[in-house]
């Protein structure tokens, strides 16, 4: 019986995430991600629900899915965006021209145009600190452990654990495309039938 191929992942926990943005700063500093340039954003929802007893406020984390069927890479016509074996979707900068083929194909405005090297640019899940065995600058900073990183593959590891014992919370946004997300939230306990409505567009 042969191993399964490592496939990395993330399961972001939408109940602990308060929306304070260390994560798209640690993301900006690791990476050293120009001004204007978002690899990593925290959106405020809602407030959802209703008034007084339902209603709720929510923080959505948003980066590159690194979806197991990247829409991207399909779209890409000089193969600049490609997917590591791990994983891992990147983005070659010497064979990106900025056609921006791939931000129009992602269905998680997680793409960007860099207006100074005219090239795409996107969260690369912090390879060079997975390869060290350290975690991604985002999952690092979490002051709340929200964001749980490792090898969706691996039933012992810590983001496996997590999502066998969140069987009933977990989602992924925009199912429909069939692209698979490895980017997999815990929707909240209270108000995830609202909230899932609205990040899933």
């Amino acid at each position: 019986m042969t191993e399964a191929k490592r496939r990395y992942g993330m399961v972001i926990d939408l109940d602990k995430c308060t929306g304070c943005q260390a994560c798209a700063v640690a993301c900006k500093m690791e990476n050293d991600v120009d001004l204007g340039v978002f690899w990593s954003r925290v959106y405020r929802m809602g407030p959802v629900g209703e008034y007084p007893d339902k209603l709720e406020m929510f923080y959505f984390p948003n980066q590159c899915m690194h979806c197991e069927n990247p829409s991207c890479i399909a779209v890409c016509p000089t193969k600049a965006t490609y997917k590591t074996e791990d994983g891992v979707v990147l983005v070659d900068s010497s064979k990106c021209f900025g056609c921006q083929y791939c931000i129009w194909a992602c269905p998680y405005e997680a793409r960007t145009l860099n207006p100074l090297t005219k090239t795409v640019e996107k969260c690369i899940l912090c390879v060079h600190k997975l390869e060290q065995g350290e975690k991604p600058a985002c999952a690092y900073t979490c002051t709340t452990g929200c964001r749980v990183v490792g090898d969706l593959n691996d039933p012992d590891s810590e983001v496996s654990r997590v999502l066998a014992a969140n069987a009933d919370r977990q989602y992924r946004v925009h199912p429909e495309f069939g692209t698979n997300p490895s980017v997999i939230y815990l929707v909240p306990r209270k108000g995830a039938e609202t909230l899932c409505a609205s990040i899933g567009r």
